[in-house]
């Protein structure tokens, strides 16, 4: 019951719960046995943000707030015994207390939950305050078909550059759209967009597409698309909203030779879909959000027709592993300014947080890899995700910018 407990809890302050998920967890709220739970979800959240008062502040003074726990903490004995859905006066506290934890989770982080209850070592101290590194930005080099490299961050709005029939603009709110008209025997010319650690971008193509690039991730494109085809090279991960251009088809590669696995190429027509292909993880992905894709191996002759809120996982050998229903909000919580995890080990958030922080980490022998359930906004620095290895108790050494888990 705790764990189903706190599944609807982590999904309710990511405003993901279905109307009878929350009835079935203001119901949990309201049954003896679950206070020391709430307790600690709840009593937790508002002492993080005790070290931030301007926090909740935006949403609640710290007066109320701290009311709020003073009515909720010592009542426990309260709360109804039954197991009907008929909740007792005491749940509007407890709702109350859950209100405060979400608006303060959603723009922070509530906490991040072992999916194993196994304890681990105390927390080492921080011990290089240097490492409290600022969170990444949009950020990214732009290099024209010349070989000219412009820093999108910095450069001025308007027009960057003509190239053939394309021109490249940067919008007053620091986007860069293409523009142009397809030309039959038109020379192809190719700009791509990279972004470094802690960068990200994005971009609108020629077409009408749109294109969020994440940290470490570049594309390359034509200026104009020619005549019938629409053809585009990503490494690393990107986000993809497709202007539906019948009969004309939107084809993605992602593949890197200098990578363990193979890569793919998505074959589509008007959707909404995200391809991860970071060369240190151990799968390409492709999630589905709207319309319909075919993905290709290039090591093996399979293929996979994905319908929405389905991801295709390709190996290093090429093998493919269908998931469904895809946990698509994790998916794309980067593209919407969050980092965010659903039981994934830690080692796979680690990769994430080198990625967007510029820091590198290591694991000593033996660590145990425990799995991670949370939520945090991208904007956050490297600290507050250091607080969050503090919650739960993982130890860790800082040299420089190097994180270092320990067992």
């Amino acid at each position: 019951m705790q764990d189903r407990l706190l599944t609807l809890f982590h999904k309710y302050v990511n405003d993901s719960c279905s109307a009878e998920e929350l009835a079935e967890l203001f119901e949990l709220f309201s049954l003896t046995g679950n206070e020391a739970v709430i307790k600690e979800l709840i009593a937790q959240t508002i002492a993080d943000v005790y070290q931030d008062p301007a926090q909740i502040n935006t949403f609640l003074s710290a007066a109320d707030a701290e009311k709020i726990l003073r009515d909720i903490l010592p009542h426990t004995n309260e709360t109804a015994t039954t197991n009907t859905r008929t909740l007792s006066p005491g749940w509007w506290r407890w709702a109350a207390a859950a209100a405060v934890a979400a608006l303060v989770g959603i723009y922070g982080y509530y906490h991040l939950q072992h999916a194993t209850h196994t304890p681990v070592p105390k927390v080492a101290q921080l011990k290089s305050p240097d490492l409290h590194s600022r969170s990444g930005s949009n950020k990214a080099i732009l290099t024209l078909s010349n070989g000219q490299t412009i820093a999108l961050d910095s450069a001025q709005n308007g027009l960057l550059a003509t190239q053939g029939a394309g021109r490249v603009i940067k919008t007053q709110s620091g986007e860069v759209v293409y523009s142009g008209d397809e030309k039959q025997n038109e020379k192809i010319l190719y700009n791509s967009i990279s972004t470094p650690r802690g960068g990200q971008y994005f971009l609108q193509l020629s077409d009408g597409s749109k294109v969020w690039l994440n940290a470490a991730s570049s594309i390359r494109f034509p200026v104009t698309f020619p005549a019938g085809e629409r053809r585009v090279y990503i490494t690393g991960e990107a986000y993809f909203e497709v202007a539906h251009q019948q009969p004309t088809p939107f084809i993605v590669e992602a593949s890197d030779p200098a990578a363990a696995n193979g890569g793919c190429k998505v074959e589509v027509l008007g959707t909404k879909f995200n391809i991860n292909s970071y060369t240190n993880e151990p799968t390409v992905s492709t999630t589905l959000l709207e319309g319909k894709v075919r993905v290709h191996t290039y090591t093996t002759p399979q293929s996979q027709i994905l319908l929405p809120d389905q991801q295709v996982n390709i190996t290093r050998k090429g093998v493919m592993t269908l998931t469904q229903p895809a946990d698509v909000n994790a998916i794309i919580a980067w593209k919407n300014g969050y980092t965010q995890f659903s039981a994934v080990p830690l080692s796979a958030v680690m990769r994430q947080i080198e990625r967007w922080y510029d820091v590198h980490v290591q694991f000593e022998d033996q660590v145990t890899d425990v799995k991670f359930t949370g939520k945090l906004k991208r904007n956050e620095n490297l600290s507050e995700f250091l607080k969050i290895l503090d919650l739960n108790n993982i130890k860790y050494e800082i040299n420089n910018s190097t994180i270092t888990i320990k067992k």
